[in-house]
């Protein structure tokens, strides 16, 4: 973080794209606070955190889409998951894109994973860009506005932004934990 505050003042704008690329709420939060300080523009750090953002969800939607790696295959296929239950996963992503896209964007820490689903679950780009688009507008408006009011306790936000990816993380595994050892009950 101490870097991602060095840098940001200094390159401004051209490394505040690749950023937001990869790690979106903290960053948003620290330009929300340079941009109180007076180093970036508001106006122009918006959109281009935004957009980092999508372009970033695009890629990992991309990698669900063009199929699960094949170690991957192994490792589900190994905890029971089999083509039908993707395939119920393909349905609820069809019937339900907007909510499960919008809950794995602003869901931190397994995100990604809806994320990856819904590419996988074959939900059309042009849907997915444009909840993806919405979510983050929205999603952005948020942290940059935290930014701007207590951006000068980024490290606390931080701390309670891992807290939260922790406990979403923690839960995740669990509910899979669950279903694994459903399974395996089942088998016996």
């Amino acid at each position: 973080m101490e870097t991602i505050f060095y840098l940001l003042p200094k390159f401004k704008y051209i490394i505040l794209f690749p950023l937001a690329i990869v790690e979106g709420p903290i960053l948003a939060v620290i330009a929300g606070f340079l941009c109180s300080e007076g180093y970036l523009n508001l106006f122009m750090a918006y959109p281009i955190i935004v957009l980092g953002d999508v372009i970033g969800d695009s890629i990992v939607y991309m990698f669900g889409r063009w199929g699960i790696p094949v170690f991957l295959k192994k490792i589900l296929k190994r905890f029971g998951m089999k083509t039908k239950n993707l395939e119920k996963a393909r349905v609820y992503f069809d019937a339900n894109s907007q909510r499960a896209i919008s809950l794995s964007k602003i869901t931190l820490g397994i995100g990604i994973a809806g994320i990856y689903l819904a590419g996988n679950a074959r939900v059309p780009y042009a849907r997915f860009l444009k909840i993806c688009l919405v979510t983050s507008a929205l999603q952005y408006v948020v942290y940059l506005g935290i930014g701007l009011l207590f951006g000068s306790a980024y490290k606390q936000i931080d701390h309670y932004l891992n807290f939260f990816a922790a406990l979403s993380i923690v839960t995740f595994l669990s509910v899979i934990l669950f279903y694994i050892i459903k399974s395996i009950r089942k088998k016996l």
